[in-house]
């Protein structure tokens, strides 16, 4: 008589099974694999996070960035008159009433200074007023350029302090989001009641498995967009959110190279994503594809010198300094195969791995009337990413 199997699963659906353990293998997943998958390697050794019912990502929806640009020019306006600034399509909502902004490049004079108060925000249209600044004596605002940089300096005054609405918005169902990953594989009950198929041949299927599993997870991580399974949705009422990945996510920083990436692109690029404001340290990693990483290996120029090293989580990486910064470039299949010659800049102190469920082995998951056992891997949880100016996408034009 076959011996009852025993169960590696949180959900056993036969009640005869002898027992559940309930084991984490979120960091034995990527074991061997650490090259295929370097972003959920580095991710499974960074303290994860379980999602909690209070969390919820970005509630207050003007963390950055701070600036956009001027949609079309326009003439200067005296004291107390008010301008309609238009600024780049859909950046409207990084402005608020109240808001002191200052208009970069334009030029100053004894009546117009470059400083202006929100009164009024119109998707992308600002009703701007010259900054009072003796508290009696207004400005009027210089001519705009087209293109000119429109920067969020800081409120005029506090939320709430004189009847000011906060800017803290209820978030959507969309932005309290995780992703189910499973990946199975079926076994009938007579191939497990034969020795010499349930050795080497699930040992093999198992590691299949594995190796899909995580291969999902890192592509998940960099193209995933936020949105609804409508597949589940239809068949059964209850969508699984899909959360949205690195390279649809980071669009404050973004460099776009021609045939090859030259050197003082590079450097200018680096500069950027180095902004005082949002600095966050002098240190940087580049998930790349094979391609990139082959244009920085190339790169000749005295400002930046080039070196590599081995990492102690699998991959080898290319360090680059620049001007007493750090880049850490480490090659991505996922990105060599799917995003030729793209990197994303990333900062691990700002991201985070929220587990729902953390990563499960479910072995022998049955039921009494099918004819097999399914082995497999279900994961279920979401990345998160903050500060997105320390971010940022180098990708070569289509």
């Amino acid at each position: 008589m076959a011996t009852t199997p025993t169960v590696y699963s949180a959900r056993p659906l036969d009640s005869s099974l002898t027992g559940t353990m309930d084991i984490d293998f979120s960091r034995d997943l990527t074991l061997q694999h650490e090259s295929e998958v370097p972003l959920l390697t580095m991710l499974n050794k960074l303290a994860s996070e379980s999602t909690r019912t209070n969390v919820f990502k970005f509630a207050t929806g003007r963390f950055a960035p701070r600036t956009s640009t001027a949609n079309g020019a326009q003439s200067e306006v005296a004291a107390g008159a008010a301008m309609t600034l238009d600024v780049a399509a859909g950046t409207g909502v990084y402005f608020l009433a109240g808001d002191v902004i200052e208009i970069v490049g334009a030029t100053e004079d004894a009546t117009h200074k470059n400083l202006g108060i929100i009164t009024a925000v119109a998707t992308d249209a600002l009703t701007v007023y010259g900054y009072v600044v003796d508290g009696s004596t207004s400005y009027g605002i210089p001519a705009v350029d087209d293109g000119a940089t429109i920067r969020r300096l800081f409120s005029a005054m506090a939320e709430g302090g004189s009847g000011r609405n906060s800017s803290q918005t209820v978030p959507t169902v969309t932005t309290q989001y995780c992703m189910d990953f499973e990946d199975y594989f079926d076994v009938t009950k007579i191939q497990a009641e034969n020795a010499q198929y349930t050795g080497p041949e699930r040992s093999r299927l198992r590691e299949e498995a594995r190796k899909k599993h995580a291969i999902d997870q890192e592509y998940a991580t960099y193209f995933s967009r936020l949105g609804v399974d409508v597949a589940t949705t239809t068949t059964t009422g209850k969508p699984r959110r899909l959360m949205s990945g690195l390279y649809e996510s980071v669009t404050s920083n973004v460099l776009t190279y021609g045939a090859t990436l030259e050197g003082n692109e590079l450097y200018d690029f680096m500069t950027s994503v180095h902004s005082p404001m949002y600095s966050g340290g002098m240190k940087r990693m580049v998930v790349c594809s094979g391609e990139l990483l082959a244009n920085v290996n190339k790169l000749a120029t005295a400002a930046i010198r080039i070196g590599t090293r081995e990492s102690t989580w699998g991959p080898n990486i290319t360090t680059v300094q620049f001007a007493g910064r750090i880049w850490e470039f480490v090659e991505a299949p996922a990105l060599s195969e799917a995003r030729t010659g793209a990197g994303i800049v990333i900062h691990p102190r700002y991201m985070k791995k929220r587990e729902l469920i953390s990563t499960r082995y479910e072995m022998n998951v049955q039921n009494n009337i099918d004819k097999f056992y399914r082995d497999g891997f279900w994961s279920v949880w979401g990345i998160e990413q903050r500060l997105e100016e320390v971010f940022g996408i180098i990708r070569k034009a289509a």
